[in-house]
């Protein structure tokens, strides 16, 4: 981007009068930022800090607003400003070397007296058993996980922790919230670690003394649904914690492609996760099988909570609401011939007479109903894209602690079902994001098994 350019976008302005204060701030702030980083692009440094390239997501952003549009991408203005001027002080600068920008971190030594830097990778896996990885910022075509240093120092890290920093710091994803550790319970081919040599590269690594660096794998299961569909639309890409951006783009890969692929240097570790991942992701498949949620289920509304304030949200009256949410609610659950689908037959309120009969299958579909729905909203019917999948679930039974997800794109707004079992019942969470509002609505109902009758 030359100066003539600079000066011809920021001679550029509304023409439209009714152009909103936050607007015109918004597009103020990224004139600024595109100049401020034209500024810094001309500073001489070292090529590990030309990874700052950021003037495609403000081109975005301050095109959006000038055509009223919202801005699309993971970064956001004050993130962008944030990522811009923390790094201003060193690009200036003429001394200090790219190396003195990484933490400490902790090492070992082989009995050769070799000396490698211990390491964490964030392993995410979706319900397809796809690994999270992001394509480098400034290296098309160079995908690969999440991964750092694991913090030495007075207040050492565990692997388990570096990992999770990792993880929120290059795509701005937090254990426990939108991945939780997976469950190993079962017996790995090959340690989840492994060294692999840097030598020859003329990095900082090798500058400082190491011979490479042993990669432990931290292994993490998708829990959140819109991370599961689309992870561009929840990560954060723009570098947190004060860190350099990493990557340009996130996507959910098969692990043989991401092996097949990989930078020759880093193959070894990634070889070595494909291979102990293994029986961690036939167990996967075996949990998203296993027959819990066969039988006869009666919502118990007593127990159940938000029942109310869901069914208002969806457009019933707060009397109507008061009595759906105390009527009888019955379903039959049955495992279809892929035994991770199920088929699910609904009652009428006296408990006997069949309302509804619908296939939950793996993966995107349309539900075609007649009349009117609480749910999907309107009296003379319609279709309604649905879409079935599974999440790592923390609040489920340790045995089993997933949750089957059911995403419904409805004309009234869209609803997240989780379902999962915790103590011999089966739980399911509802959460209702209005399509003309911001907030959301959350209920939980309980469901106890219920003989035939």
């Amino acid at each position: 981007m030359t100066c003539a350019s600079i000066f011809d976008l920021s001679c550029a302005t509304h023409e439209d009068d009714s152009t909103s204060p936050q607007a015109t701030s918004h597009y103020l702030l990224a004139q600024l930022l595109l100049t401020t980083h034209y500024i810094i692009d001309q500073q001489p440094r070292s090529s590990d800090q030309s990874a700052l390239v950021v003037t495609t997501s403000l081109m975005n952003h301050r095109a959006c607003f000038i055509n009223h549009q919202q801005p699309s991408g993971p970064a956001s203005l004050p993130a962008l400003a944030h990522q811009l001027f923390s790094k201003m002080p060193a690009l200036f600068s003429t001394s200090g070397d790219a190396e003195t920008q990484h933490p400490p971190s902790q090492s070992i030594t082989d009995e050769n007296g070799s000396k490698w830097r211990l390491c964490a990778g964030a392993a995410v896996l979706n319900s397809k058993n796809q690994l999270l990885i992001g394509e480098r910022i400034g290296k098309s075509g160079s995908w690969q996980a999440p991964q750092g240093g694991v913090d030495g120092g007075p207040k050492q890290e565990t692997v388990i922790e570096a990992a999770s920093r990792e993880l929120y710091e290059e795509v701005g994803l937090k254990s426990n919230h939108h991945v939780i550790l997976e469950k190993i319970d079962c017996e790995l081919p090959v340690p989840l670690k492994c060294k692999y040599k840097t030598t020859g590269t003329g990095s900082w690594l090798e500058k400082e003394g190491f011979v490479g660096q042993e990669l432990n794998w931290v292994i993490f299961r998708c829990a959140n649904s819109n991370l599961e569909r689309d992870p561009s639309q929840i990560t954060n890409l723009a570098g947190l914690n004060g860190e350099t951006p990493e990557f340009s783009a996130v996507r959910w890969e098969n692990i043989d492609w991401v092996v097949e692929n990989i930078w020759e240097k880093k193959a070894k570790p990634y070889r070595v996760l494909e291979e102990a991942l293994q029986p961690l992701m036939k167990r996967w498949d075996e949990r998203c099988a296993d027959p819990s949620f066969t039988g006869r289920w009666a919502r118990d509304a007593s127990r159940s909570v938000g029942v109310v304030e869901g069914l208002i949200a969806r457009g019933l009256s707060e009397e109507k609401a008061k009595i759906k949410a105390k009527e009888p609610y019955i379903q039959d659950w049955q495992q279809h011939r892929d035994k991770r689908e199920w088929s699910v037959l609904t009652y009428d309120i006296d408990g006997e007479t069949p309302r509804r009969e619908l296939l939950y299958p793996l993966g995107d579909f349309e539900e075609v109903f007649e009349g009117e729905s609480t749910l999907f909203g309107g009296t003379d019917g319609g279709v309604v894209k649905r879409s079935c999948f599974y999440l790592a679930e923390m609040d489920a039974d340790d045995s089993n602690p997933i949750a089957h997800v059911t995403v419904s794109e409805t004309p009234r707004g869209r609803e997240e079902s989780l379902r999962y079992m915790k103590n011999g019942e089966l739980i399911l969470r509802r959460t209702f994001w209005h399509s003309w509002r911001s907030d959301k609505v959350v209920s939980t109902e309980v469901f106890v098994k219920s003989e035939r009758t």
